[in-house]
Parts: C-alpha cells; sequence; structure tokens
C-alpha cells in the first residue's frame, strides 16, 4: 500500500515518458524505450504513406510532382495529487478537522515533421516497411485508412477538375488533400485509506487520499499536394502549417487533469 501510495502521489514531479510504464526497446537495440516507442509510431506512418500512395499510383488517380507534408505528435500528460486530512473527536460535541491539498503536472512533447516527394515512394520492397512490424503501445499503429482516403481524394479531383494554376494567381489554384487523426487516451486512479480510531477519524472529505491521471494525446496530419517551391507559393504548405498551428493551440488549452 505504501508503495502504491507513494508512486501514484509521484506523477506530475518529473519528466513523463512517452512510452508506457514498463515497455522496453524490445528487439531493437539501437534505440532507447522512449527512441524505440517514437520510431515505430514514424515507421508505421511512413509505410502507410507509402502504401497509400503505390495504390493511388496503380489505380491511375495520383498526380505527377506531388509531395507530402507531415507532422506527427506524441504527448503525454501526467498529474499526481496527495489529499491528508484526519479529524480529532474531542467529545461528541466538539470536532477538530484539518487537511491540505497538494498537486503536480508534466507536460512532455515530442513532434516530428516529415516531407516526402510521392514520385520517389516506389513500394514497401525498396522501404524500412519491407517485412516492417512496428510493436508500441500508441493507437497511431492501428489501421489509419490512408490508402482508401488518398485514393478516392484523388477520385475526387479527377470527377470534380480545379481551374488550374496560371501565372497571375498560382497559390489559389493549387489542389491539395489533408488528413487529421488524433487518439487521445485517459486513465485515472486513487487510493484512499481509512482509520477510524476512538479519538481520530482520516480522510478529507470527498477528496481521495492520492491520486494520479494520464492522458496521452498522439496526432497524425497529413497534406498532400503539389511538391514545393520556394520560388513559388504553395497552398498545400501553408494549409498544414495553419493545421499545425490550430492544433497546437487546441492542445495547450486542455484543461487540467482532474485530481
Amino acid at each position: 500500500m505504501i508503495a502504491v501510495v507513494a508512486t501514484a502521489a509521484g506523477c506530475g514531479t518529473y519528466v513523463p515518458p512517452l512510452q508506457e510504464y514498463g515497455e522496453t526497446a524490445s528487439a531493437n537495440a539501437d534505440f532507447s524505450a522512449g527512441g524505440a516507442f517514437e520510431f515505430a509510431i514514424k515507421s508505421k506512418v511512413y509505410c502507410d504513406v507509402v502504401e497509400a500512395v503505390v495504390t493511388s499510383r496503380n489505380a491511375g488517380v495520383l498526380p505527377a510532382g506531388w509531395a507530402v507534408q507531415t507532422t506527427l505528435d506524441l504527448q503525454v500528460d501526467e498529474s499526481g495529487s496527495l489529499n491528508p486530512g484526519a479529524t480529532y473527536i474531542s467529545s461528541p460535541t466538539f470536532t477538530i478537522g484539518a487537511g491540505a491539498v497538494l498537486s503536480s503536472q508534466a507536460t512532455r512533447e515530442s513532434k516530428f515533421g516529415g516531407y516526402w516527394e510521392l514520385d520517389k515512394l516506389k513500394g514497401a520492397g525498396s522501404s524500412p516497411c519491407f517485412n516492417s512490424n512496428p510493436q508500441a503501445s500508441s493507437f497511431l499503429l492501428s489501421e489509419l485508412g490512408i490508402s482508401d482516403w488518398l485514393k478516392d481524394g484523388l477520385k475526387s479531383l479527377h470527377y470534380l477538375p480545379s481551374s488550374g494554376g496560371n501565372k497571375k494567381d498560382p497559390f489559389y489554384k493549387q489542389d491539395f488533400l489533408s488528413y487529421h487523426v488524433k487518439f487521445i487516451v485517459t486513465s485515472n486512479g486513487s487510493v484512499t485509506p481509512a482509520w477510524k480510531l476512538v479519538r481520530v477519524t482520516t480522510g478529507n472529505g470527498g477528496l481521495p487520499l492520492v491520486g494520479a491521471g494520464r492522458v496521452r494525446t498522439h496526432d497524425l496530419l497529413l497534406t498532400f499536394g503539389p511538391t514545393f517551391d520556394a520560388k513559388t507559393p504553395n497552398l498545400a504548405i501553408s494549409s498544414h502549417a495553419a493545421q499545425d498551428f490550430g492544433n497546437a493551440v487546441s492542445n495547450g488549452r486542455r484543461p487540467l487533469l482532474p485530481q
């Protein structure tokens, strides 16, 4: 019991790991446990993009000269609280209560960006995806549905084409496709032991003695569009940056974990 109380109370007082507690680097000895966790997710995203590109290319709907901008955001929030309290019973008509509330919260965030020209993505056999099966405790390793979404989106552009760009207005005539996936997993726990003696009763009202919480936010943003050229404006890159900024603001305004 003492070990559980001490562990829970310490949450939020140190930099939390992105991976789950007890999760190791497994067979990938090139990374630490946290590095292996991040690499597994990045590999999964890359391989799913490669599969989506190959599928769309085989369907004849992938334009030449396109690229994809990616942003992967992995965030974890941990909180801990300690709420000791006791009531001293002096007589049947007089009691004295005392209590305190201590809480802490820590946030860790890792963010990764990537940019790949789709014409250079030839297939899983010529990439790190060959016989790749990354393992880690993230829902981003589940089926993300990128292949069907990209193929359907490109077919829509084929059936409903834009007017195309021109030298006078090359910015707002560009087609692009954007895909956003977010997983938020929340876990909370509390411990409330109580003792009732002749003169003293422990407990601090409705608050648990020790509380702990952990929220994992895994966020993926993909934007497909014409290859970036530093000499010309690019609507896909601008849209991606705007969405990335909006997502950062949204994550930053998330309320604190319940204590």
